[in-house]
């Protein structure tokens, strides 16, 4: 019995619709989607779509711990101290406590303060982010993923760690790497 050639058109346009759908599901489910849209986000100007991508708490928390660590030189702890080690554990758990509290209060003013440098971004700046962005080293595992941005022309680069929300499944930047953070604004006010 002869099919027809329509018979398997059919199939392959069905078949080729599945993989389409499934591609599009998984890149929309994707950390770099995510990058991508708070790059849409910025150009069009709508900061509330940006900071969704964001979990401000989260960042300033762990840029407070990491710069903690450079305001106490561990060289002039002796190894083994218990006091030591007592305080810097102890301050960093009072860090930990205070630093959302404190968020909450200024959070309005952290968002103006970042919404005015937001809109100083040029239009060349924003591609060359989205250009970071669509080669990005990045490395999932699970709800976590480990994000390396490349910025050539500065010779810089930004560690970042995203997580996804397991209800909505939407990815978020929940820290970023304080020497990179760090390096990147020496270069840009020197």
């Amino acid at each position: 019995m002869k099919r027809s050639p329509l018979i398997f058109i059919a199939v392959a346009l069905i078949l080729g619709i599945v993989v389409a759908g499934a591609f599009y599901y998984f890149q929309r489910n994707s950390p770099r989607y995510a990058l991508h849209q708070m790059v849409t986000a910025l150009m069009q100007k709508n900061y509330q779509k940006f900071y969704s991508f964001l979990d401000l708490k989260s960042i300033l928390g762990s840029l407070t711990e990491e710069t903690g660590k450079d305001l106490i030189p561990q060289d002039i702890l002796p190894k083994g101290n218990f006091i030591g080690d007592l305080g810097i554990k102890m301050g960093s758990k009072f860090m930990q406590q205070v630093v959302p509290q404190i968020f909450d209060t200024f959070e309005k003013e952290v968002r103006a303060v970042m919404n005015k440098y937001l809109e100083t971004l040029t239009t060349q700046e924003l591609l060359a982010l989205e250009g970071a962005i669509a080669l990005a080293d990045i490395k999932q595992q699970g709800n976590e993923a480990q994000v390396t941005l490349r910025f050539p022309r500065d010779e810089g680069s930004l560690r970042l760690t995203m997580g996804r929300d397991p209800e909505k499944r939407t990815w978020r930047i929940i820290s970023v790497s304080y020497e990179d953070l760090k390096e990147l604004v020496k270069k840009k006010l020197l």
